[in-house]
């Protein structure tokens, strides 16, 4: 189970050990002691959310600005938390920190093998993750000096590359080329027309689209069978 974990996540790996590694080079940016970064990702653990607290601290901006922004640009792990209710029915420690830990290449993988396997592989696939992001942190923080002079912004496009191979890795286990066109319009459609958070209006409405598609399609095929 560990090891069917560990090579699933494996494409997480790489990216969240670059992307980590990139926040522990800007954290350094700001003079305080490096085990703060390493915490920060230890115990916020918000991928990009972490990159904005970055500019709000080294203005001496309120907790309050950095948990606003952080709020608004983690929305759409309301929706990550409604599809995986059932699955959060584990002890409360452990559904904690499987709350705590969800994030959007977690839910990928476990959403593309959600019929294979049990808890324990979707707890071990969180715990690594987490693991990953707080290695990179630290690689960054302690490569500070050596890669600061460098321009790390290609580094980000490992994101948009993870995102691509975890996609291609669900269809190819389900098929679903229904749901992938639904987001990929919406998303199209809500950049074309100009919304500011196109990531979250594109998620809400292809939600809502797949769910009453889902329902009515089920409800049709339960009256023409009876």
């Amino acid at each position: 189970m560990f090891f069917e974990a560990l090579k699933d996540s494996k494409p997480t790996a790489f990216g969240y050990l670059l992307l980590g590694a990139a926040f522990g080079v800007l954290f350094q940016s700001l003079n305080v002691h490096w085990i703060y970064g390493v915490l920060m990702s230890a115990t916020v653990y918000a991928g990009f959310s972490q990159f904005i607290a970055i500019p709000i601290l080294a203005s001496h901006g309120s907790l309050f600005s950095i948990a606003i922004a952080t709020f608004i640009v983690n929305l759409r792990h309301i929706f990550y938390g409604i599809a995986f209710l059932d699955k959060f029915k584990v002890n409360k420690f452990l559904k904690g920190y499987l709350i705590f830990g969800l994030t959007d290449e977690c839910f990928s993988i476990i959403s593309a093998k959600n019929m294979k396997y049990n808890r324990k592989y979707e707890a071990t696939i969180v715990i690594l993750c987490h693991i990953y992001w707080i290695i990179g942190t630290i690689i960054g923080i302690f490569l500070h000096k050596e890669i600061s002079e460098f321009d790390i912004n290609f580094l980000f496009f490992s994101l948009v590359a993870l995102f691509a191979i975890l996609t291609v890795d669900a269809y190819k286990i389900n098929k679903d080329f229904y749901s992938i066109s639904i987001g990929i319009l919406t998303y199209i459609f809500f950049k074309f027309i100009g919304v500011q958070e196109v990531l979250f209006f594109s998620m809400l409405s292809s939600f809502f689209i797949i769910y009453f598609w889902t329902f009515f399609t089920e409800n049709s095929e339960e009256k023409n069978v009876s």
